[in-house]
C-alpha cells in the first residue's frame, strides 16, 4: 500500500460497471469536494443496470460526514433495487467512522483481513480498466445542496445524528437559501 504522501497527492475516485455491480475505488479522501461526483456516479449507475456497489477503501485516508451522507444515500438506493453496498479493504479508521455515524447498519463492511477474495478480485480483474470521476468542481448551489442532503441523509438514516448535525444542518439550509436568493435576484 502506498504511503500517506502518495494518497494525498493522488486524491480521486475511479470507478468501473462491471454487469449490476459498480465499483469504486477510493483514493485520498472522501470529502464534500468529491462528494457531489460520487452522488452523481451512484445516481447514474442506479439509473441503469446497476444494483449493487462495491467501493475498495484500500487508498482512502478518510471520509467526512458529507461523503459518508453521499454513501448513505446510496446505500439507500442501492437496498430499494434490492442490492446493496459494500465496502472492503477497511483500516480500523474508517471502519470506526461508519459506525460513529450509523452507516454500518446499511452497509455491509470488510477490513482490509477479513476482505472475502471475490470482491477484492473483481477490483484486480478490472483494475486497468477504472475510469477517474472527472474531477470537476462543482457550483457553489450544487455544492451546498449535496451538503445539505447528505447531512439529511445521516439524520434519516439513524436519528442519533440530528445531536450531532443540528447546527449543521442550520448552517447548510440557511446557506442554501441565501444561495437561491442571490442567484434569482
Amino acid at each position: 500500500m502506498a504511503d500517506k504522501e502518495t494518497q494525498k497527492e493522488s486524491e480521486g475516485i475511479l470507478v468501473a460497471v462491471d454487469g449490476g455491480t459498480a465499483l469504486v475505488y477510493i483514493c485520498g479522501r472522501g470529502s464534500f469536494k468529491n462528494s457531489t461526483l460520487m452522488k452523481d456516479f451512484g445516481r447514474d449507475a442506479l439509473d441503469h443496470e446497476v444494483t449493487d456497489v462495491v467501493i475498495n477503501m484500500q487508498a482512502c485516508i478518510g471520509m467526512d460526514s458529507t461523503f459518508m451522507g453521499v454513501l448513505a444515500g446510496l446505500a439507500s438506493r442501492c437496498r430499494a433495487k434490492g442490492g446493496e453496498v459494500q465496502m472492503i479493504n477497511l483500516s480500523p479508521h474508517t471502519r470506526g467512522l461508519l459506525s460513529t455515524l450509523g452507516l454500518d447498519q446499511l452497509i455491509r463492511a470488510y477490513m482490509a483481513e477479513s476482505t472475502p477474495k471475490d470482491l477484492s478480485e473483481l477490483f484486480l480483474r478490472e483494475k486497468t480498466e477504472l475510469d477517474e470521476l472527472a474531477a470537476q468542481e462543482a457550483d457553489k448551489q450544487t455544492m451546498a445542496e449535496t451538503m445539505l442532503e447528505a447531512h439529511e441523509t445521516l439524520v434519516d438514516v439513524c436519528p442519533e445524528n440530528l445531536a450531532k448535525f443540528k447546527d449543521v444542518l442550520t448552517y447548510l439550509r440557511e446557506g442554501v437559501e441565501d444561495l437561491k436568493k442571490s442567484k434569482s435576484g
